[in-house]
């Protein structure tokens, strides 16, 4: 990134005013005109010379009233109050001023930390906002807003925080490699590695720089640069699991499994319990034709984090790819004992279930799931499915047309239900012509009901 992106401008200084050129300060006399002054100027500063001359032999001027100076003080208007006198030790009225708002910003500032350590991310962002709105200079106010967005994996808000910090104080280093890392997670990773690369000419012992840059590297398929940018930054202490992680990473893509591996397994050596590194590991081994050692690799990913679904996304997967569908059903139990409101997940059990001509298995299954959210509309979607691949028609179209009602403003998944039960209704033996008639006229009068609701509320409002 270019140096000036993110630095202030320093301005230049502003041009002297227009006022300055119309009233010119030029020490004269009164009666001396100025030396543009043409000849009838001259002729009118002579009579007024000879007006304002006193005449030869007058006596000085009487103690009466005149003109130009009043003969008691009532006839002037009153003397405003004397300015104060500053004395040693006191403080200037302007200065307290300004104590006074850094002080309001500073407080604003401490409260956010504290919100910060009692877990209330917004409330601190609140209060950081605050605080630069009193004192636009304040330090690492937008830096810890740019942390906290972080969390939220609100990147671009992170991106302005981190920028803006930078702008206000280029020496802050850790918002300067921060500012790359949010361009990095935000997409624009062209301009993540200038910003990093940037950083790391600035200070090349930076260990944390140089492995965002190697990752931003990778992102950009740029193995080679990857791989020099992660070896610089084990070799800057401290080193961690993670830099060890990337470099497999990087040295897998380059085509260099055994490499690969290795740093794969220092990684863990390092880190035992880290599911991203067990999930490298197991599709390096997949890619290498060893499926048994990845489905291995998968599944320490999922004990290390249950929650991590892509262990299990991809240990279903091979399993299906080499045709074992009995395993990769339990795959499914074991993610969904993990994860009971992953809905997706039950639907596609489910249907995996129907597909093997296990249908009463799939209709448990699914039942599970109206247990555990019984008032959402996915499960009674899933259950209906499961319904309809045992023939149970009529009831198989009351629990979509549940889902479809508990979805409430969700015209999205409603209209996704409304096709499935156009697939039921195609399917359904002429018995039931008169159940899906009656059906579709009931759903078009409810339909018609909530729009004329949803157009008379703004009205009454």
């Amino acid at each position: 990134m270019p140096r000036k992106a993110w630095r202030r401008t320093s301005r230049s200084a502003s041009p002297a005013s227009p006022a300055a050129d119309r009233f010119p300060l030029i020490a004269s006399p009164i009666h001396e005109a100025p030396p543009h002054a043409g000849p009838r100027c001259l002729l009118l500063v002579a009579l007024l010379g000879v007006i304002l001359a006193p005449p030869s032999g007058a006596q000085a001027p009487s103690k009466g009233p005149t003109l130009w100076v009043p003969t008691t003080s009532d006839s002037a208007p009153p003397e405003s109050e004397p300015a104060p006198v500053l004395i040693p030790g006191r403080p200037n009225p302007a200065d307290t001023a300004a104590g006074n708002a850094a002080a309001q910003a500073r407080e604003q500032f401490e409260k956010g930390k504290e919100y910060e350590r009692d877990h209330h991310p917004g409330a601190a962002i609140v209060s950081y906002r605050t605080a630069l709105r009193i004192d636009p200079d304040l330090r690492d106010a937008n830096y810890r807003m740019g942390l906290l967005f972080n969390t939220r994996a609100q990147w671009a808000e992170a991106v302005k925080c981190f920028a803006a910090e930078v702008e206000r104080h280029p020496d802050h280093r850790d918002a300067a490699r921060e500012l790359g890392i949010a361009l990095n997670r935000a997409g624009d990773t062209p301009r993540a590695i200038q910003q990093l690369e940037l950083v790391t000419r600035r200070d090349s012992k930076d260990g944390l720089a140089w492995h965002a840059l190697g990752a931003a590297y990778l992102k950009a398929e740029r193995t080679a640069d990857a791989e020099r940018a992660l070896r610089r930054a084990i070799a800057l202490p401290p080193t961690n699991a993670e830099e060890h992680r990337d470099l497999g990473a990087a040295l897998a893509a380059a085509g260099r499994p055994k490499e690969a591996r290795a740093a794969y397994q220092e990684a863990i050596r390092r880190e035992p319990d880290d599911p991203v590194t067990w999930f490298n590991l197991g599709n390096l081994e997949r890619r290498s034709g060893r499926p048994d050692t990845a489905l291995a690799a998968y599944r320490r990913a999922t004990r290390a984090d249950s929650s991590f679904s892509i262990g299990y996304i991809a240990e279903i997967q091979l399993l299906r790819a080499q045709g074992r569908d009995a395993e990769a059903v339990e795959v499914y139990r074991r993610w969904l004992a993990a994860a009971p409101l992953e809905h997706a997940t039950r639907l596609s059990a489910v249907e995996l279930l129907q597909t093997l001509n296990r249908p009463d298995e799939a209709l448990a299954l699914a039942q599970d799931g109206l247990r555990v959210a019984p008032n959402t509309g996915a499960p009674h979607v899933v259950y209906g499915m499961a319904l309809a691949g045992r023939g149970r028609t009529r009831e198989a179209l009351e629990q979509l047309r549940t889902g479809q009602r508990l979805f409430g403003d969700d015209r999205g998944e409603q209209a996704r239900v409304e096709a499935l039960i156009g697939v039921l209704r195609s399917r359904a033996p002429d018995s039931l012509r008169a159940v899906f008639t009656a059906d579709s006229l009931k759903a078009v009068a409810a339909r018609a009901a909530r729009d004329s609701a949803a157009t008379q509320g703004p009205r009454k409002r």
